[in-house]
């Protein structure tokens, strides 16, 4: 993950199996502008980042079949220019309410289960609500650890589209 560490407005569970993580944020924005921040290389370069985290690396194909990656190297502390090195396969997108694919991490305990990030975007009277789904996690035991990352992660989002 590439998301600080800090107390969000974002709502996180972790699933009663640990096989997931729910991330949920409201933003004050139209899905179709959130959407594009997501998927946008330019745009996730600027919000992907943090204090802790340098982005090296971002693409992403946004179609059913398309590829998407995402390289960051640790800032500061004992992992100081470790490398985290995400990526996988789009499997489902609907402009601008959908987005679903595979996640591989060099960093899991088994570099090549994949997992599952599913983003979810539903218009509000005030913009919209960002639900990112993060399952396939169990045979990992990692669920806590995304539970750290992904509310930062969805705070830095909502953060760059309001400013």
């Amino acid at each position: 993950m590439t998301a600080e560490n800090k107390v969000t407005s974002a709502k996180c569970q972790i699933t009663a199996d640990s096989d997931a993580v729910i991330a949920e944020i409201e933003i004050a924005a139209t899905p179709d502008r959130v959407f594009q921040a997501i998927v946008d290389r330019e745009q996730a370069l600027q919000w992907a980042g943090g204090e802790a985290f340098e982005v090296t690396h971002w693409e992403l194909e946004p179609r059913v079949g398309g590829k998407w990656r995402l390289v960051s190297r640790e800032r500061q502390g004992k992992g100081a220019g470790q490398t985290f090195d995400h990526h996988g396969e789009v499997v489902q997108i609907n402009p601008p309410h959908l987005l679903e694919y595979t996640w591989l991490a060099n960093w899991h305990p088994d570099p090549n289960h994949r997992t599952t990030v599913r983003w979810e975007l539903t218009t509000t009277k005030t913009g919209t609500i960002l639900k990112v789904t993060h399952s396939g996690l169990a045979p990992l035991n990692v669920a806590k650890d995304y539970a750290q990352g992904w509310p930062g992660l969805v705070e830095q989002i909502k953060n760059f589209v309001e400013k």
